[in-house]
């Protein structure tokens, strides 16, 4: 299984603590504040730590700059409107 070793659930726990918390907690205070349409705060911290590390991975794999402003602020732009309240 894939947090099935020592080092991986280290990897994940770290992960959790220093990214994926940090961001439940802002799309919770979102929700809670009207800005942000979430049915569920763990699914969508997923899907977007998900979506944010295959395009980083997908442009890493192609010598391409991940660090690029308008790619970052491509990104962000989309993943902000995915929660946004419509």
């Amino acid at each position: 299984a894939l947090g099935g070793s020592h080092r991986m659930r280290d990897v994940l726990q770290t992960n959790d603590a220093w990214i994926a918390e940090p961001l439940r907690k802002l799309l919770t205070e979102g929700q809670e504040s009207g800005a942000f349409s979430i049915d569920n705060i763990a699914d969508a911290a997923n899907t977007i730590l998900g979506g944010v590390l295959l395009a980083v991975l997908n442009r890493s794999m192609s010598g391409t700059d991940t660090t690029d402003p308008p790619f970052l602020r491509q990104i962000s732009e989309q993943t902000v409107q995915g929660v946004l309240r419509r």
